[in-house]
C-alpha cells in the first residue's frame, strides 16, 4: 500500500503547474496522489459549490499531468469528479453528469481506475453543506437517479466510481451507503473510507472511534477501494484536522483495512499546511506498520 495525498490540500496556496505540484508532493515523501484538475494551473478552473470538476479538460492538460506523474513516479490513484448529485435543480445534476463523462475519458488517458464522487446535499449553495431536506424521499430519489446514471457511464468506460458516507450529505451513514450500492446494483459503485466523515455532530468522542469504524466495515468493508487519512477533533461539532491531530484511531483503521483484504492506497487529506505534512505522513506510517507485516 502506497501513501499519498489529496492534491486539493495544496489549493489554499497559489496554484502550481502540474510539474511544480508533483515535484513538491514527491519531495514531501508521498508515493501517489488523489488528483483534482482544479489543483493545477493548466486547468484554469475554479470549483463552485455545486460543481467541483471542470467541464472540459484539454489534451495539453492531460499530457502535462501524465508527464509529471511519470517524471516524479507519483501514480494518479484516484481522480476527483465531485459534483452535487442531489442538487434540487436538475440542470446542475445534468451538467455534473456531462462533466463526469469528460473525467471518465481523462481517467482512462491517465491510467487511473477510480473517480471519487459526492452524493451531495439539497443545500443549493454547496455540496458539502447539510440541508434539513437531505433525509427526504425527494433527496434520495434525485441522488439515486444521478448515481445510477453515473454507474452506467462508468460501466461503459470500465472505471470505478467511489462514494463515501459524509455527515452533511444524503449518504450520511454506512447503512445508507450499503443500501445505495445494493439498489444501484453496479459493480462500478464502491466506497472511499474516510473515518473522519463518519462522525455526526455530538459523536466525535474518543470512546466512539473504534465503534464507528467497526460499523463502516461491517456495512461495506469489502467494497472499499480508496482510503483517506483525514482526522477530526473531539467535540460536539464537526472540526476536521490533519492526520493524527484528532480522535481517529489510524492503527485500528489500518488493521481493519488489512483484515478486509484491502489492496488500495492511503491518501492523507485535511492537512492543508505543507509544513505539517511530514508529521502527518510519519503518523500514518507508524500507525499502519502492522498493515505491511
Amino acid at each position: 500500500m502506497k501513501t499519498g495525498v489529496c492534491t486539493t490540500d495544496f489549493e489554499k496556496q497559489p496554484l502550481l503547474s502540474a510539474d511544480q505540484l508533483f515535484a513538491k508532493i514527491r519531495a514531501l515523501g508521498f508515493e501517489c496522489v488523489q488528483f483534482a484538475f482544479s489543483s493545477v494551473t493548466e486547468s484554469d478552473f475554479t470549483p463552485t459549490g455545486q460543481l467541483e470538476l471542470p467541464g472540459t479538460i484539454s489534451d495539453k492538460t492531460i499530457a502535462a499531468v501524465a508527464r509529471a506523474s511519470e517524471k516524479y513516479d507519483l501514480p494518479v490513484g484516484v481522480i476527483n469528479a465531485t459534483f452535487n448529485m442531489a442538487h434540487p435543480d436538475p440542470a446542475v445534476r445534468e451538467e455534473g453528469l456531462a462533466r463526469l463523462a469528460v473525467h471518465l475519458n481523462a481517467a482512462k488517458a491517465l491510467g487511473c481506475q477510480i473517480l471519487s464522487l459526492c452524493t451531495g446535499s439539497r443545500n443549493p449553495d454547496h455540496l458539502w453543506r447539510p440541508s434539513p431536506e437531505n433525509g427526504t424521499p425527494a433527496a434520495w430519489n434525485a441522488m439515486f437517479e444521478t448515481v445510477s446514471r453515473a454507474a452506467r457511464l462508468a460501466e461503459k468506460a470500465d472505471v470505478t466510481l467511489a462514494v463515501e458516507s459524509e455527515a452533511s450529505n444524503v449518504i450520511d451513514t454506512p447503512a445508507k451507503a450499503r443500501r445505495l450500492m445494493d439498489e444501484v446494483g453496479s459493480a462500478k459503485i464502491k466506497m472511499i473510507l474516510d473515518a473522519a466523515n463518519l462522525f455526526h455532530r455530538g459523536e466525535a468522542k474518543p470512546e466512539n472511534a473504534r465503534r464507528t469504524l467497526d460499523e463502516a466495515f461491517a456495512a461495506y468493508g469489502a467494497d472499499i477501494v480508496a482510503a483517506h487519512g483525514k482526522d477530526i477533533r473531539a467535540g460536539d461539532g464537526i472540526d476536521f484536522c490533519g492526520t493524527g491531530l484528532g480522535i481517529v484511531d489510524f492503527g485500528y483503521m489500518a488493521a481493519l483495512l488489512r483484515d478486509s483484504g484491502y489492496r488500495g492506497d492511503m491518501f492523507l487529506h485535511g492537512i492543508y499546511d505543507e509544513d505539517d505534512m511530514p508529521r502527518a505522513l510519519d503518523t500514518w506510517k507508524r500507525a499502519s506498520g502492522a498493515f505491511t507485516k
